[in-house]
């Protein structure tokens, strides 16, 4: 049954069905809502801004080939023979797909009571949502599973505690401070393959000269061999200040280098953005503090360019639908309509060794 809304004679007069207003406001509404996802955290934003953010058509799991050694070269005079040793040095990262969806749901009351409302009660459910998997999406990638509140690590995935389920991979596993530890990132375990692990330093600071020592330490470290070199790092906000009172002190940066049209409070220093984020880590303690409050700094160096995030084709932040293409359900026994808005996919990395975080450091410095 439809509702009608105002006068006939109106000049301008629309049709709304509520389940078609939904579906085609959220199918345009979707590009809106990853970028608005990618505003609110950097690394996102570095994923959408390099096209590093791909679909998949389906498959059992995400698999990315990796090259971990190169065909030995040698030389050689006339005649001699040339070597046929094959060379492997090729396999694959193997991460598996993971789901989150955001509910929403409207009440038949609701729609009448707002006839006459300031705001429309659809645009307002749909910023709902999007600002929920906004929050979702930063807390299960910088936190992992120390967002469910409980016990939990960085380096496992944020579990619901209604099913279990698992959520995307965190940053911090992907670049992990202790890399050397036997867990399995992509399928393959980075203490019993040398070459699948990231840069890490402990920091051990107490002066703002011997900091950006360190920190020149691991950026180059990050920067040797082909590749490049980081373009992103992220920091707690007390680090953050305490880089730009280092580049004071030794430098005289009294205005830094700032990228105006980068999305996040941000210093250019050797080509690359370097971020506050307010949802990084404690990695040393492995730890987090909501209040920003973290008992040691860190931060992460990152090379973009060997990260993706992967999601499937057909569900990316696409509503779910019955078997009758309907997307909003009324449940038997009720006067509300609900639907949800669905996300399948993961983060995945092609080259750890171009990676690096470094933690325990200072909170404060001479």
């Amino acid at each position: 049954m439809g509702i009608t809304f105002g006068s006939a004679s109106a000049p301008s007069q629309i049709t709304v069905n509520f389940d078609a207003l939904f579906s085609q406001s959220l199918a345009a509404y979707r590009k809106e809502l990853v970028d608005n996802i990618g505003a609110t955290n950097a690394f996102f934003h570095e994923m959408l801004k390099r096209d590093l953010y791909e679909s998949q058509e389906g498959g059992t799991d995400i698999r990315t080939p990796l090259l971990y050694a190169l065909t030995a070269a040698d030389s050689y005079d006339g005649y001699d023979e040339l070597s046929t040793l094959p060379t492997d040095g090729v396999t694959e990262s193997v991460f598996e797909w993971r789901q989150c969806a955001a509910a929403i749901s409207y009440n038949m009351k609701e729609v009448k009571q707002n006839k006459n409302g300031i705001k429309n009660i659809v645009k307002t459910k749909i910023k709902q949502a999007e600002m929920g998997l906004q929050e979702y999406f930063s807390q299960a990638l910088n936190w992992g599973s120390l967002a469910d509140g409980g016990a939990g690590t960085l380096i496992t995935p944020r579990t619901s505690g209604v099913n279990g389920s698992l959520s995307i991979d965190p940053l911090f596993k992907l670049i992990a401070f202790d890399p050397t530890t036997s867990v399995a990132i992509g399928n393959i375990n980075q203490n019993t393959s040398s070459w699948w692990r990231n840069k890490t330093k402990t920091s051990a600071a107490t002066t703002y000269d011997a900091f950006l020592l360190e920190i020149d330490n691991i950026f180059n470290s990050c920067a040797l061999g082909s590749g490049g070199k980081p373009k992103l790092i992220v920091c707690d906000q007390v680090t953050y200040e305490l880089f730009v009172h280092a580049l004071y002190q030794k430098f005289r940066y009294t205005s830094p280098t700032v990228d105006e049209a980068y999305p996040f409070e941000n210093i250019v220093y050797r080509g690359a953005h370097w971020v506050m984020e307010d949802k990084t880590p404690d990695v040393y303690t492995g730890a987090i503090a909501t209040s920003g409050a973290n008992t040691y700094g860190t931060m992460g160096f990152i090379n973009p360019e060997f990260f993706k995030i992967i999601y499937e084709s057909t569900s990316d932040f696409a509503m779910l639908k019955d078997d009758n293409g309907k997307t909003f359900a009324k449940p038997i026994n009720g006067d509300s309509r609900v639907g949800h808005l669905a996300w399948m996919g993961n983060t995945t990395i092609q080259n750890r060794r171009k990676q690096g975080v470094m933690g325990k450091i200072a909170r404060s410095m001479t």
